[in-house]
């Protein structure tokens, strides 16, 4: 593998087992005549498929799974604008968080070869690599984001490349969103409204390093998209610093609320540690949505 994909695999790790199955969205795995192995059963799962002799042997409910038939088509979206340069609450930049979950999402499609693609940009435009399987393609395709995230990219506005999908790609596809938290509004829903009807959706956000941690917090910050400096949490006081942890909470409940509504799953991602748990916890969801 390349070091971009290797550095995914690290943090992933090997296991692509159990990602995304379950219900109608059944992407790895789907009813066939040849059995591939048995796993625990999920809420969602079709009762037809479940081992009733492997399960009286084991005391567990345990499911059948067989080879899919199909090979799936994944269109991963991310922002590769100035936001993505800014820190998560690890210390790593929101870029590589974002790098390391699409090449996590690249390794779950090599034991299915399964295609993938990829939409990235800034609020100038949009890069579309098309759809196609394997290592090699994986590879490319991280070189090319991280290449444009470092190359002075523009000002950051994914509803910019989903605008891109909405326009040129008709037919269905599992889109998923790799970018920082959006923010909720009449923007947001519009565009929503227009990709789930035709595409199943997820979102995957890196999240922003906090601006002020507390009162004792005497280091300022930069605003990556701005170029302004931010005051810190000993300059600010107490006042300003409660006002903004409220803000910060009401804008957490906001984006519940708007990607509850679309019936969107997602997962916010502090770091690159938390990617696995992230996308387990995310495509579980995703899974038992039929």
């Amino acid at each position: 593998m390349g070091r971009h994909l290797d550095r995914a695999k690290a943090f992933f790790g090997r296991d692509t087992n159990g990602l995304l199955e379950g219900g109608r969205y059944s992407l790895l795995h789907s009813r066939s005549l040849e059995f591939d192995d048995l796993r625990p059963y999920v809420p969602g799962d079709d009762v037809r498929d479940i081992d009733w002799k492997a399960t009286a042997r084991s005391g567990d409910v345990l499911i059948k799974r067989f080879v899919s038939e199909k090979h799936h088509k994944i269109l991963v979206v991310a922002d590769a604008g100035r936001n993505m340069l800014g820190l998560s609450p690890s210390g790593e930049r929101k870029a590589d968080v974002a790098a390391n979950v699409i090449g996590a999402l690249g390794l779950i499609t090599l034991r299915r070869s399964d295609q993938i693609g990829m939409v990235f940009g800034d609020s100038r435009g949009c890069v579309d690599i098309r759809l196609r399987r394997g290592e090699t393609h994986l590879e490319y395709m991280l070189t090319r984001y991280l290449d444009h995230v470092r190359d002075h990219p523009g000002r950051s506005d994914v509803l910019t490349q989903l605008r891109w999908v909405c326009e040129h790609y008709r037919h269905r596809h599992l889109v998923v969103v790799v970018s920082d938290e959006p923010d909720t509004g009449e923007r947001l829903d519009a565009m929503l409204s227009r990709l789930t009807p035709r595409h199943d959706v997820m979102w995957a956000m890196t999240a922003d390093h906090p601006i002020v941690s507390s009162t004792d917090d005497d280091i300022g910050g930069y605003d990556v998209d701005g170029g302004a400096h931010v005051l810190s949490g000993v300059d600010l006081g107490f006042d300003v610093v409660a006002a903004y942890e409220e803000a910060e909470e009401a804008r957490r409940e906001a984006l519940w609320e708007a990607m509850t509504t679309r019936a969107v799953p997602y997962a916010v991602f502090e770091g690159s540690r938390g990617i696995r748990s992230g996308l387990v916890g995310m495509t579980g969801v995703f899974a038992r949505a039929g």
